[in-house]
């Protein structure tokens, strides 16, 4: 009986999300919203009371410019602009190390876009922590990324908090001076 019940509502593990609505991207019918060209890209109601925690899977390439790919919060159609905190340490190949910080700011800072390397790919696997719980949310996990100006690639690991008791059902990513990317990003729930 369990094991029907689970198949049922999305089978175990991890259950693909597909947000109501997608602004600068396009779903492809089961959740996974791809982006060209876009400084900005926002899933709507892709959290809910049927998962607690969830994991966002992202992959960009082509920016336009040196850039930060930054995150925001959001619920019933409204970012939230306060509050965030985060320490992302990197490491590069040259076993030089060095941080994000995010200390109070208005979005968190994700990882760094370096235009003299249009070609590489950057990305990020999250877990997002208790976005539809009235508490702090939360993310932990690892990204790559292009040290702005040096060519440099680093690996990152951290985490965030955002200091603000809410439920959010969604959220936007954007790149802090505008710059365009091009990718993909999905949110699975965790199915347990």
């Amino acid at each position: 009986m369990t094991k029907a019940r689970d198949l049922a509502s999305g089978g175990f593990g991890l259950v693909l999300m597909k947000p109501s609505t997608v602004v600068n991207g396009t779903d492809n019918g089961k959740g996974t919203v791809s982006f060209s060209a876009a400084s900005s890209i926002t899933l709507n109601n892709v959290f809910s009371s049927t998962y607690r925690n969830y994991k966002m899977i992202l992959q960009i390439s082509s920016p336009s410019a040196d850039d930060v790919l930054r995150l925001r919060w959001r619920k019933s159609g409204s970012d939230s602009t306060t509050e965030y905190y985060g320490m992302w340490s990197r490491t590069s190949a040259a076993a030089t190390t060095g941080a994000l910080n995010t200390n109070g700011e208005s979005s968190v800072q994700l990882l760094t876009l370096d235009l003299a390397n249009p070609s590489a790919v950057y990305g990020f696997s999250y877990d997002v922590l208790n976005p539809f719980i009235s508490a702090y949310t939360s993310l932990v996990g690892t990204a790559l990324g292009i040290e702005l100006n040096s060519a440099q690639y680093y690996g990152y690991a951290g985490a965030s908090h955002h200091r603000v008791t809410d439920t959010y059902d969604g959220l936007t990513l954007f790149t802090g001076s505008g710059a365009n990317v091009t990718g993909t990003v999905s949110v699975y729930g965790y199915n347990n």
